[in-house]
């Protein structure tokens, strides 16, 4: 963990300085900048270790590392009573004295969904950089370990609609034209648009495979507002490894304790600065 938090202050501290004559309300991140986030991933520790036990609903005695059944054939063997009968290989079983189960190895390589939240909320910055900035270059740092750590990457803008989704990739020049084109997607004069993010983790559940990594950068303001408590990545954390990486400037965190405040806007918006 300290390993982790300095190399993210040292990506900050090398944010904060930009080129001369470049504007600070830039939306994509410089590239020295980018190449520090790059040179920096390598030394990042595992996005998920192997020797962590899976989160299952209901565990038994021997966890695996990993969840799923796989999708690789290695072998058969008897069935154990109590065992899921859909496990069953009816084909084999029906020339042999008794059920046979058909054992798939696990996937040799697994995946790391980034997802970039671009609502309006993250285009604030008060620091010489937006927090959309920010997220980008914790994206390109993340991408940069993962790829590091044997891992494909998928990219996803659910605030993007019309961009293309893009199967999860292991080539670097792929990822970096993939980030470079969220970049310019979100350059000015482009209007942030809202997120249905139920809808998101709802099409994530249905389509990844179980024991996937899913990073999700954002402020959480707008996912706030519909769901308070952040309960619904609930469903999508008890199959995949999910982690929620919080992007806030320093001006909202010297906020004063004030209870819910109205902010005039279109829609008026609130917030709970407790």
């Amino acid at each position: 963990m300290n390993t982790l938090r300095y190399l993210f202050q040292s990506l900050k501290n090398r944010s904060t300085h930009h080129a001369a004559g470049e504007p600070v309300d830039a939306v994509a991140p410089t590239s020295a900048v980018i190449e520090t986030a790059w040179q920096l991933g390598g030394q990042l520790p595992p996005l998920a270790s192997e020797h962590l036990p899976a989160a299952v609903w209901f565990p038994g005695d021997q966890r695996a590392v990993r969840l799923g059944q796989g999708m690789d054939f290695e072998s058969l063997r008897a069935y154990q009573p109590g065992e899921p009968s859909h496990l069953i290989d009816w084909r084999i079983s029906a020339r042999t004295p008794e059920p046979v189960v058909r054992v798939f190895r696990e996937p040799a390589q697994r995946q790391c969904h980034i997802v970039l939240d671009t609502s309006d909320s993250m285009f604030f910055g008060t620091r010489r950089q937006l927090k959309i900035t920010q997220a980008l270059t914790v994206a390109h740092l993340l991408t940069a370990a993962a790829l590091h750590q044997n891992l494909s990457v998928a990219l996803h803008t659910p605030g993007l609609a019309n961009r293309v989704p893009r199967h999860p990739a292991t080539s670097r020049a792929a990822l970096l034209n993939q980030l470079q084109e969220i970049g310019q997607w979100l350059a000015p004069p482009a209007t942030p648009q809202p997120i249905d993010w139920t809808g998101f983790r709802g099409r994530m559940q249905g389509c990844l495979p179980e024991g996937q990594i899913v990073i999700v950068l954002s402020d959480f303001q707008t996912d706030f507002t519909e769901d308070a408590s952040l309960m619904g990545w609930l469903p999508l954390a008890k199959k995949q490894r999910l982690m929620l990486l919080s992007v806030i400037d320093p001006a909202e965190r010297l906020l004063p304790d004030m209870g819910t405040v109205t902010f005039m806007a279109q829609p008026p918006q609130r917030l709970d600065t407790h």
